[in-house]
């Protein structure tokens, strides 16, 4: 039996795949659903590398050092090259917590477990996709750690060729049903890690086993334009109308994976794989489709880091260029070259430099190497987060926080989400000079608001928290005070994730109204067991707070500062209405509510400095050193 021959038009099949992602990266409106290239990149390679298995397999001569020292020449040359250029650029351009994020994502990389990484990232305090450089090696590693099973799979099913299909089929479909499931219970896990998107690689290797083991690659399929078509028009569909909003990948996934299998079906002859796919041009952005999507997500990323969320088509385009320019350098003067190098210390050499730009990445993720901008308050603030201060966990929750300060017999409860937790530096030092006063019991769940029925289905803290609270309640005695805080305009007027209520989802008014009974009903039932309830409403929320935001990047590494005012006026207008609203609704109900917008305005604004020191950590919560030392509208809820 041959191995399977060169197709030209599987070439072509990558430039597709590459060209989407590139396309949706930079202008994701003129293809919705170009991010689909990614699933083509991996029918492919369980095509392309199931075909080398089998052959080895077949031939009695397959070797995992071998198959690994392939992989080492295929990919370390270029990931090396793009992994050390981002590093030195980000030097020059980046913020101290966003190098030191870097130097973590480059030792992810380099152990292909950036996936894991990005997916554990994935919250309330993560950094918006477009400012991570190197999220694109998600991919990779989904990649590499389905061929660090695939092999062992196959030496296994080798023994017993009967079982080898019919193996592989249950395990096809068991991980696509996996897939369909998880897209919906938690849409972050099905996207990121390896075991939902093993199918769309096992739809490429029954292929391969199909063509060669078989013995049909060689055939001219009767139906083999019609075949291909079709192939074409489910990519062209999946490009077009699926968004980024949709469930991902789930059953939409079958879209680009059922397009690239009958395309590779269609085979050569076919007059799309022939004229289209097979075209010199198209071939070529294939060839250099690796390197590519390497080079073209740190640019753009760096564009958006510099000139922000929308900067102008001609820095994208800037950006473009500069990424097909290290492409072709890359593709023909380091990865061709090292590639094909005879000698039998390349695989050596590419495994200690992968070693060093790891303990590099490493380094710099334990603040070894610091940027060129390093010193400055806006650099303090942004680190100064350090909660639960070391207070003692009193439960074990798999998705809510809760922990102890104090030993005093009377307890107050604090129950809320992150802007609960920016109080707690405050209510630690006043219950570490008076140990015995009282004692506090934070509960709180990141990015979970404190609403009985309000739930974000990616968020099982959501589920989870008004429960624990409950719980909590029942079994601590002597507990006399609850406070309330969160980010209430986060969750309701202007959600920024799909927050909802029974079946509807805010901002709808309707969402808005029952999520207000259901606080006001919360609060009537803590008030009649005798309970007094604090409501806290939010601190003055905006981006000009965020201390990041003041400072003035330029591509060349230089480095200003602009002065941006929140003006009381322009906060109000904006969410004024609904806090006074549900001010008023926990007036009525009993509790007595806190407003800290009274305590931090100053002349009609809103401070972000104070005394030359920044008050905030981000735009969306206060830094701790200033929480703890400034921020006193909250002693009441401890005090005797």
């Amino acid at each position: 039996m041959l191995p399977l021959k060169y197709r030209s038009d599987i070439d072509g099949l990558r430039a597709v795949a590459v060209l989407g992602v590139v396309i949706y990266h930079a202008f994701p409106k003129l293809i919705p659903g170009g991010f689909i290239g990614v699933d083509i990149f991996f029918v492919i390679s369980g095509y392309l590398i199931s075909g080398i298995l089998y052959k080895g397999h077949n031939a009695g001569n397959f070797s995992f050092a071998e198959f690994y020292a392939r992989r080492i020449r295929r990919l370390f040359p270029a990931l090396i090259t793009m992994l050390v250029l981002t590093m030195a650029y980000g030097w020059l351009i980046l913020l101290p917590d966003e190098f030191r994020q870097l130097g973590k994502h480059v030792a992810a990389g380099t152990l292909f477990i950036q996936n894991i990484v990005f997916w554990q990232e994935s919250g309330y305090f993560d950094t918006a996709a477009s400012l991570k450089p190197l999220l694109h090696l998600w991919s990779l590693a989904v990649e590499e750690q389905f061929y660090i099973f695939f092999p062992l799979l196959l030496i296994l099913l080798w023994r017993k060729p009967r079982l080898l299909v019919p193996a592989m089929g249950v395990l096809l479909i068991s991980t696509f049903i996996l897939n369909i499931v998880m897209s919906v219970q938690n849409s972050v896990s099905d996207f990121f890690l390896t075991p939902y998107r093993a199918w769309e690689f096992l739809g490429g290797s029954l292929l391969a086993w199909w063509h060669y083991d078989k013995g049909h690659e060689e055939e001219v399929p009767p139906y083999r334009d019609v075949l291909s078509w079709c192939g074409l028009v489910l990519l062209a569909v999946g490009m077009a109308f699926i968004h980024t909003g949709d469930p991902y990948p789930g059953w939409r996934a079958l879209l680009p994976v059922a397009g690239t299998l009958l395309l590779m079906e269609g085979g050569r002859s076919a007059w799309v794989n022939r004229k289209i796919l097979s075209n010199p041009a198209v071939v070529w952005i294939g060839l250099i489709s690796y390197p590519l999507y390497l080079f073209h997500w740190p640019a753009l990323s760096f564009v958006h880091i510099v000139k922000g969320e929308d900067p102008k088509v001609g820095y994208i385009f800037a950006a473009l260029g500069v990424s097909f320019l290290l492409t072709v350098l890359t593709y023909y003067f380091i990865e061709k070259r090292i590639r094909h190098h005879h000698s039998r210390w390349v695989v050596l050499m590419l495994v200690a430099a992968f070693l060093i730009v790891s303990a590099t990445g490493l380094f710099i993720f334990r603040h070894g190497i610091h940027p060129q901008a390093s010193k400055d308050d806006v650099f303090m603030a942004v680190k100064d987060w350090k909660f639960p201060f070391h207070m003692r966990n009193i439960q074990s929750a798999p998705h809510v926080s809760i922990v102890r300060e104090g030993s005093g017999d009377k307890i107050t409860l604090f129950l809320g989400d992150s802007d609960m937790q920016q109080y707690g530096s405050r209510i630690v030092k006043l219950l570490r000079e008076n140990p015995h006063s009282r004692s506090a019991i934070f509960i709180t769940a990141l990015g979970c608001p404190p609403i009985p029925d309000v739930r974000e289905k990616s968020l099982q803290g959501t589920d989870e928290l008004i429960p624990e609270f409950f719980r909590i309640l029942k079994s601590q005695h002597g507990v006399d005070r609850v406070v309330i805080a969160a980010n209430w305009v986060w969750y309701l007027p202007e959600p920024a994730a799909k927050y909802q209520i029974h079946d509807h989802y805010f901002p709808s008014p309707v969402a808005i109204d029952e999520a207000c009974e259901s606080f006001k009903k919360l609060i009537s039932q803590l008030k009649s067991t005798g309970i007094k309830v604090y409501l806290v409403l939010n601190i003055p929320i905006d981006k000009k707070q965020d201390p990041k935001n003041e400072v003035c990047r330029s591509f060349s590494g230089v480095m200003s500062t602009k002065a941006e005012v929140l003006h009381a006026s322009e906060f109000n207008e904006r969410y004024g209405p609904f806090l006074d609203r549900l001010a008023h609704i926990a007036d009525k109900a009993g509790a007595e509510v806190i407003d800290p917008r009274k305590y931090l305005l100053s002349g009609g604004i809103f401070p972000r400095i104070i005394d030359g020191l920044h008050i905030y950590r981000d735009g969306w919560h206060l830094r701790d050193s200033y929480v703890r030392d400034h921020v006193k509208y909250l002693d009441q809820t401890i005090q005797p």
